[in-house]
């Protein structure tokens, strides 16, 4: 099937794909506002904050791919507040260890979609926007794992 343009238009099956990927970004990014809140140490909330920032951008270049397409996006119905890197007062009800290891699970999934997209893709633009974001997501996680290992959040496996 090919547009007016003559750019060869998404199949159904990258169409689902993308937009369940908008959607699972949206929630990582809800996520991480929440761990952003708990999180104590400094290097960790910048991690985040960078983390956050690459799945915005997936967002929107997945959303430019959909609307290409003649596709609306699905919307979130929560408008999140900039991140800011300041601390925030209050109680802590998930600890930095926790949120580094489940920060490290959603990075790695993203690295895996994002993986799964370039394969997909096409077309040039997509292709190489698809490829910096990949070396993003996978700079965050080595950043994340050494300051986990740095911060003593690693464990590592004991003997009997």
């Amino acid at each position: 099937m090919e547009l007016a343009n003559g750019n060869l238009s998404l199949r159904y099956k990258e169409i689902f794909k993308i937009w369940t990927q908008i959607g699972v970004n949206n929630g990582y990014i809800a996520s991480n506002h929440a761990f952003f809140k708990h999180a104590v140490d400094k290097k960790l909330k910048a991690i985040i904050v960078n983390f956050v920032q690459c799945l915005k951008e997936e967002n929107k270049q997945l959303t430019a791919l959909l609307k290409e397409n003649g596709i609306l996006a699905p919307t979130t119905s929560i408008d999140y507040e900039k991140l800011k890197m300041k601390n925030i007062r209050g109680k802590k009800a998930i600890n930095d260890t926790e949120i580094s290891t489940i920060l490290s699970m959603n990075i790695a999934s993203s690295v895996i979609s994002v993986s799964q997209a370039l394969e997909m893709s096409v077309k040039k633009k997509h292709t190489a926007k698809y490829g910096e974001l990949h070396m993003r997501y996978a700079i965050l996680g080595a950043k994340l794992i050494r300051l986990s290992n740095d911060k003593g959040w690693l464990l590592a496996p004991t003997t009997i």
